[in-house]
């Protein structure tokens, strides 16, 4: 399902810092919980060519079961958009519930919060949720709360809000990037849409007068991986499992492409998240030092990518010029709806400062030297990103030189 799974709802415990050492504060960055597509014609080419399949008897069993079940909650999918659905609410304050569990004296009395959101309905409901929760659970709590563009371009790096991203990065981050043509005639080449288009219709060459069979496929998937966020029954299974590995390669390959080290991107699609990694680092000491226990950032699945990418975090730190391998090393389930990145500070008796790096709620593994297998040097981990950060940013300076991507 790639990011389109749902967030984990079973987590176990987390290790327990070293003698002597005291939660201080957490910094975050997290995905908007589970929503609706964000193109609605999705829902509705499925929708307008399985009723004209429909009317015309040209359903096959199966066919006509799918439509049944998708024909039901169609009237429910309209104009929501890329809204958050109620299992988004549930998500968010189930990890903000947690949070609280886990370190309850970074979250007593009159402790300071900020939150900050991009400025998209789905972020900035999932940030208002994640916040409701905990001042249910501690209503003394001292939230500020912004969506503000002035933020913008530090949670989604891939905008022109932030000050090195340029035209052609916007370009290539849609879906007429120069490297679409080379996509696009990899799909064609792996993905045959008859065996499963064959399934649901009675005649291959009527569907192929009414849509292009290979565009249906893709939608068709789109639309049933993400019906489990909306609350409604799984259509899944109208794939079977050799379909589902292709389709799923797809997705790795194309975030790939663009939030990676990939050489053919001039790695400006992993550089750009410097903004992000920049602002956690720089507001480390100023935000401990003010009091502020929590710092929260809301935004989206390409651009926790693009971070994991940029600290070379094992797997994301691939550099193939080949893109089409790239689901041998990336694997963008670990970016679920609600994924999140969480940063626990604790500070020894000496005053030093070490971290636990949580991804989804579970440790993650960076590469540098570890403290008990799970914790890490604060000042190490500056260290460890000068020279990354500085390799990006002098990287950034540079005008991309438009290139269409070979296959």
């Amino acid at each position: 399902m790639g990011t389109s799974r749902l967030y984990p709802t079973e987590f176990a415990s987390l290790p327990k810092p070293p003698a002597g050492y005291k939660p201080v504060y957490i910094t975050h960055y997290g995905r908007h919980g589970s929503r609706y597509l964000v193109n609605p014609a999705q829902y509705s080419i499925v929708h307008s060519v399985l009723e004209r399949a429909a009317a015309d008897s040209m359903l096959t069993p199966e066919g006509q079961r799918i439509w049944q079940i998708y024909s039901a909650v169609y009237p429910l999918l309209d104009k929501r958009e890329g809204e958050l659905t109620p299992l988004g609410v549930i998500q968010h304050r189930g990890i903000a519930r947690r949070m609280v569990g886990r370190y309850p004296s970074l979250f007593r009395g009159h402790a300071r919060i900020e939150a900050n959101s991009t400025n998209l309905e789905r972020t900035m409901l999932s940030m208002f949720y994640f916040t409701r929760e905990l001042l249910s659970l501690r209503p003394s709590l001292d939230i500020h709360a912004d969506a503000s563009r002035s933020y913008m371009g530090v949670i989604n790096q891939h905008t022109l809000e932030n000050p090195r991203a340029t035209e052609y990065d916007i370009r290539w981050k849609k879906g007429d990037g120069l490297w679409r043509p080379a996509f696009d005639a990899y799909v064609a080449d792996i993905i045959d849409p008859e065996p499963f288009c064959g399934r649901l219709f009675a005649d291959y060459g009527y569907l192929q007068g009414v849509c292009d069979p290979l565009s249906f496929e893709r939608h068709f998937f789109d639309v049933a991986v993400n019906l489990p966020s909306c609350g409604f029954p799984s259509i899944l299974d109208a794939f079977n499992y050799d379909e589902l590995l292709l389709l799923g390669r797809l997705d790795n390959c194309s975030f790939y492409i663009g939030k990676s080290r990939f050489p053919g991107g001039d790695k400006r699609g992993c550089y750009l998240s410097e903004a992000v990694l920049g602002d956690i680092i720089d507001r480390v000491a100023p935000d401990i030092e003010s009091g502020v226990r929590v710092r929260l950032r809301f935004g989206h699945d390409g651009c926790m990518m693009a971070l994991l990418a940029m600290l070379k975090v094992e797997g994301w730190d691939a550099e193939l010029e080949d893109f089409t391998r790239a689901w041998e090393f990336w694997d963008v389930s670990q970016i679920p709806m609600a994924s999140n990145l969480q940063f626990v500070f604790f500070r020894g008796r000496g005053g030093d400062l070490i971290f636990l790096p949580l991804l989804n709620e579970e440790p993650l593994a960076l590469p540098l030297e570890s403290i008990g297998g799970a914790f890490y040097s604060w000042n190490g981990f500056v260290s460890y990103c000068e020279p990354i950060l500085r390799e990006a940013r002098e990287a950034l300076l540079v005008t991309p030189v438009p290139v269409v991507l070979p296959y």
